[in-house]
C-alpha cells in the first residue's frame, strides 16, 4: 500500500468517483445514527476543493484508490484529520492507520507538535463502530480529553438541526 498526496495523483473523473464513493459510503453507514439515512458528508466540490489544498491523502493498493483522509493545520502547531474513509471492500489491511501515520507525518514534519481530532457521535447511543473506533484511536496513541457540544466546535446552526439525535464530538488528541 502507498499513501500519495491527491494533488501528485493528478486524479482521473473515475478516481475521483471512487474516492468520494468510498468517503460517502464510509459516513452513510457509520453515522447513521447521528444524520438518517443517505447522508452525504462532503460535497464533491468541497471534496475538490480539499485536492486543490493539498490537503487531501489517498490510499492505494496496485494502483487502486482504497483510500482518503484530509489533514491541515487547525491552529500553529496542532494539525487535525477528517473525511477518513477506507473501502469496506479493503477491511482489516491497515488503511486506515497508514492514512493516519502519513498524516501525522506530515504534520511533525511541519514543526507540529500534535493531532487533534473530533468524533462526531449520538449522545445517548452507543454503536459497535464508535466503540470499536474510540478503542483504536487510543490504540494509535491518542488520549481521550472529554466531549465537546457540536456547536462549541462548529457553529452551524442551520448544519446541526439536521441531526436525527443529540450529538456530541468526543475529543482525542496525540502529542508528538
Amino acid at each position: 500500500m502507498i499513501v500519495r498526496s491527491a494533488n501528485e495523483l493528478n486524479l482521473t473523473d473515475s478516481q475521483f468517483e471512487r474516492l468520494f464513493n468510498i468517503i460517502r459510503i464510509a459516513y452513510a453507514e457509520t453515522e447513521k445514527e447521528v444524520w438518517g439515512e443517505g447522508y452525504v458528508r462532503v460535497s464533491r466540490e468541497h471534496l475538490r476543493q480539499h485536492i486543490m489544498d493539498d490537503q487531501l491523502l489517498i490510499a492505494l493498493i496496485d494502483d487502486e484508490i482504497v483510500g482518503g483522509i484530509r489533514v491541515y493545520e487547525k491552529q500553529p502547531g496542532c494539525w487535525t484529520f477528517g473525511l477518513l474513509g477506507a473501502s469496506f471492500e479493503h477491511k482489516g489491511k491497515g488503511i486506515g492507520r497508514a492514512l493516519i501515520a502519513e498524516a501525522e507525518d506530515i504534520a511533525r514534519s511541519d514543526g507540529g507538535t500534535e493531532m487533534s481530532i473530533e468524533v462526531l457521535r449520538a449522545k445517548d447511543i452507543d454503536t459497535d463502530f464508535k466503540v470499536n473506533l474510540a478503542n483504536w484511536y487510543q490504540r494509535l496513541g491518542y488520549e481521550y480529553t472529554g466531549q465537546l457540544d457540536v456547536m462549541s466546535v462548529y457553529p452551524d446552526p442551520d448544519k446541526w438541526s439536521r441531526l436525527v439525535n443529540d450529538s456530541i464530538f468526543d475529543c482525542y488528541v496525540k502529542r508528538f
